[in-house]
């Protein structure tokens, strides 16, 4: 800056410095927590009327000042990242990129006019909470043109509206509430005890409901995905307790957890992201009941991280009100650890405990061992006679399990890639015993954008449906790249939820992909690609 500046433009200075701080501070939430100088210089003619070497030597300045933290590169590149705005935000700045937090103008509602606006408000409604906890009989009639519909439309967009401090406050307590103890009204701790959960799961609904064994009502029937149009019965039997404790619940049900499986709209269980299978070129929840229907036939699932294993699993037991158990296995998973160990009683007795693997056998449930080929090689051995036989040996206990009819078992397992390099080899004398089916990532945008969806919009809008299209897209993007830090559908619902937070969509991508990448992954090399999806 020179000494020749008149005093005119000296008497501007604060009011620009104010402008450009604030423009940078939503430029900085909206690309990820830094921007380079130049596309600020560029950008800052559309709210004020200075030239791109004026904010320049204004953001200079300003970083003498603590206004601006930039970084200076080798190239001769400089970087913002930080800011500290002055003054109020410019009416400009809000005009532009929105307003921050609550905005309760109702008039953003499609339906509401500057008269149904007025009429909410002298109704008592101050903010978009008391409008979503209306009826519609609350608010049909406040003015002529406020009809049942209207009224209708009003209730169906406020929740969108609702700030997500609120909604988040809700859920908490809701969550709470389940953990209530009756005798004190206080929340407790739940402890389950394995060897005393001994409820066996239902009997097959053909049974109970006198239907034919091959009913399409009495089994599993694949009608999403690739089979959404022509449905494929699968020959899994439902079973008739929906209820039992090792079922997965939905989130609305009384007795759902906090891994509870989320729901759309109209209240079902979101269904997963269905990938055909590579190589035997159908759809993996087809294959995957298709291969439980068979008995105790041990399924090998082998798929990335994030890539609905689990959920998949999940679903099945949940739409066939199959027990769902669930174990980590690790280098120190022992025998004892998945059948139980011997312990003494009162009596000095020693007795054999049942361990959560040998528990699910006898109740019938799925069985599913996560990361099955870390765990030691001679637990992963105390199988084989299961899985070749249907019989468990569990030779501490003296005992020869065979185990429930319903009984299933499932192993998970990332693949031998470079992505996970350090994961262990599976024995190939275990291999062998296993139908493996591969889990990739969805190749179809549309089908995981679907799926992504119905999840994270459920209850309100988080991200437009737009916007979400190009997240994907983008995610794909990084699975295609084995040197990008990789986005799986997992890692979506995240993003999704720093958006929900107020995050904005290409700042909470940025968060993941440095969140998940590995030490010899750098996230700045995905950028670039990134800002031509936002």
């Amino acid at each position: 800056m020179t000494a020749s500046k008149s005093s005119h433009e000296s008497s501007d200075r604060p009011e620009q410095q104010q402008v450009l701080s604030h423009l940078v501070q939503r430029l900085l939430q909206r690309e990820g927590g830094q921007i380079p100088l130049e596309r600020v210089t560029l950008r800052v003619s559309d709210y004020i009327d200075i030239g791109e070497q004026e904010a320049a030597d204004l953001i200079d300045e300003g970083a003498t000042e603590g206004i601006y933290a930039l970084e200076r590169g080798t190239g001769g590149t400089t970087t913002i990242t930080g800011v500290n705005p002055q003054g109020s935000e410019p009416a400009v700045i809000v005009e532009a990129f929105g307003p921050h937090g609550d905005n309760t103008d109702f008039t953003v509602l499609s339906v509401v006019t500057e008269s149904i606006d007025q009429a909410l408000r002298e109704a008592g409604y101050e903010s978009f909470s008391a409008l979503a906890d209306a009826e519609i009989d609350d608010l049909a009639g406040l003015t002529g043109t406020l009809t049942e519909s209207r009224a209708a439309a009003i209730l169906q967009e406020a929740p969108q509206h609702v700030p997500v401090g609120c909604r988040l406050a809700v859920a908490a307590a809701q969550r709470y509430a389940r953990r209530i103890d009756a005798e004190t009204d206080r929340g407790i701790a739940r402890v389950v005890d394995l060897t005393t959960t001994d409820v066996t799961v239902g009997e097959p609904i053909y049974r109970t409901g006198g239907l034919d064994p091959d009913g399409s009502e009495a089994q599993y029937v694949s009608a999403i995905g690739r089979n959404a149009t022509e449905p494929v019965a699968t020959g899994l039997h439902i079973l008739d307790d929906p209820d039992h404790p090792d079922v997965p619940k939905a989130v609305t049900h009384p007795d759902a957890g906090d891994d509870a499986l989320p729901v759309d709209e109209s209240g079902q269980v979101v269904p997963p992201a269905v990938p055909v299978e590579p190589r035997l070129q159908l759809p993996n929840d087809e294959l995957l009941a298709k291969k439980l229907a068979r008995g105790l036939v041990p399924v090998r699932l082998v798929g990335p991280r994030g890539s609905g294993k689990n959920y998949l699993i999940k679903y099945l037991c949940h739409e066939t009100n199959r027990g769902y158990v669930s174990i980590d296995c690790d280098e120190a998973t022992h025998t004892e650890d998945l059948f139980g160990p011997l312990t003494p009683t009162k009596e000095g007795l020693i007795v054999p405990r049942n361990g959560p693997a040998k528990q699910a056998l006898l109740n019938g449930s799925v069985l599913v061992l996560n990361e099955f080929p870390v765990m030691r090689a001679g637990a992963a051995m105390s199988l084989h006679r299961l899985l070749n036989e249907g019989k468990l040996l569990v030779k501490a206990h003296g005992e020869l399990v065979e185990p429930h009819p319903s009984a299933r078992i499932v192993i998970t397992m990332n693949p031998p890639t470079r992505e996970y390099r350090d994961s262990e080899p599976m024995n190939s004398a275990t291999r062998g015993r296993f139908r493996a089916l591969e889990q990739p990532y969805i190749q179809d945008v549309e089908i995981e954008l679907d799926t992504l969806d119905a999840q994270v919009n459920s209850g309100s809008q988080v991200v437009d449906r737009g916007t979400l299209r190009k997240i994907v897209q983008f995610a794909h993007q990084t699975r295609q790249n084995e040197n990008w830090p990789t986005l799986s559908t997992r890692n979506l619902v995240i993003v999704c939820e720093h958006i929900d937070d107020g995050v904005s969509p290409k700042a909470a991508v940025k968060n993941e992909v440095w969140a998940v990448a590995e030490p010899n992954q750098y996230p700045e090399d995905t950028y670039e690609t990134l800002d031509d999806f936002l």
